[in-house]
């Protein structure tokens, strides 16, 4: 059998194919069909029980008898992390019925299963989650779409400040040092990613980076700002609308951190659209119908996502050195580095990103 290292894209897939089954047998779905869907660090199957239970759609967020399967990257996520995030959608489901990603038990009890091939090097952590319905929403975007998304984020940021994490499990960390030190994928940590910015860079970042450190260090981690939050919540990418309500999914890449730094990542993707400042309030609207705001934080929106924009250029700056060949390196230096600099620069000069609100 040849080393899986040595495998093309095409004869890789067919090895995570046959774990997939080894997976699903594991589940109790030994007679459900599956199809690959991609592979973005996880390797994630779209499955079809056979006799699914069929009732009316209703208001059920969940298609009858179809399940997300991933199979997940060793160098994404730990077992504890997964099990953590396993938990947490789990609680949010039984505590407040929000349209969330429900995660499936093995017939053991277990969220996480663990799946050997073979072909396959070392076991690999799998989870299977229900479908939610819903699709994305890329053109005609409207601002109701926006309140919609802030509604539902409250609510999270509701049930996370009063849900107890289990003992024994934790995650990675949105604070000062998650953000500017430690390692977050790249084989480098953002510590001494540093001395690899211009020096345009480094002085706008270093700017910022004080700030945040000023603001964290005032506000403490206490659970009225700070706790689990989703870490990648935007209409761009991981929020699905059915019958006027926003769906979230994809919490592979939560973690512990600022319910702020969670809201202004949300509209990173369009601040400097025409529509921004009638988004940004129609999210907010939404936002505060369940949960308040502080005159400070709402002042503090685009200082937080500055520091998104820092953190993921240091990202970017880490990965050119430890994948100096990637071929995605031209559109990670455009988004992260060209993109998050201008909105850097707006803030730094006082106008607020891209209105001026701030």
């Amino acid at each position: 059998m040849k080393p899986f290292s040595t495998l093309t894209r095409m004869a890789k897939i067919q090895r995570f194919r046959n774990l997939a089954r080894s997976a699903l047998d594991t589940y109790g779905l030994a007679d459900a069909r599956f199809r690959f869907l991609t592979q973005a660090g996880n390797v994630l199957f779209r499955v079809y029980e056979s006799a699914p239970d069929l009732p009316g759609a209703g208001d059920d967020p969940f298609i009858p008898g179809q399940y997300l399967l991933r199979i997940h990257d060793r160098s994404e996520q730990k077992a504890d992390a997964i099990e953590l995030e396993m938990a947490w959608l789990n609680a949010i489901r039984k505590d407040t019925g929000l349209p969330v990603p429900e995660p499936v038990q093995a017939p053991d009890g277990r969220f996480l299963v663990q799946v050997s091939d073979p072909g396959i090097p070392a076991k690999r952590d799998c989870t299977l989650l229900r479908w939610l319905r819903g699709r994305f929403i890329t053109k005609n975007i409207h601002p109701h779409h926006f309140k919609a998304q802030g509604e539902i984020m409250a609510q999270l940021h509701n049930h996370a400040s009063k849900w107890s994490v289990p003992k024994g499990l934790t995650k990675r960390s949105f604070d000062y040092d998650g953000l500017f030190c430690d390692d977050v994928g790249a084989g480098l940590p953002n510590s001494e990613a540093w001395v690899l910015l211009s020096d345009r860079h480094k002085r706008a970042y270093e700017a910022v980076s004080r700030k945040v450190k000023r603001v964290m260090d005032n506000w403490g981690k206490g659970r009225d700002v700070y706790g689990l939050i989703h870490g990648d919540c935007g209409v761009d990418a991981n929020v699905l609308f059915w019958k006027g309500r926003a769906h979230i999914i994809d919490f592979d890449g939560s973690g512990f951190g600022y319910y702020l730094y969670d809201l202004a990542i949300a509209l990173e993707h369009c601040w400097n659209e025409p529509g921004y400042a009638q988004y940004l309030n129609a999210f907010i609207q939404g936002y505060t119908t369940f949960r308040a705001l502080t005159a400070e934080q709402l002042a503090c929106i685009d200082l937080f996502r500055s520091a998104f924009y820092v953190y993921m250029g240091l990202w970017t700056v880490a990965v050119d050195q430890t994948s100096p060949d990637s071929p995605y390196k031209t559109d990670r230096h455009e988004k992260w580095l060209d993109y998050g600099l201008e909105f850097i620069e707006r803030f730094l000069d006082g106008r607020g990103g891209s209105e001026g609100t701030y």
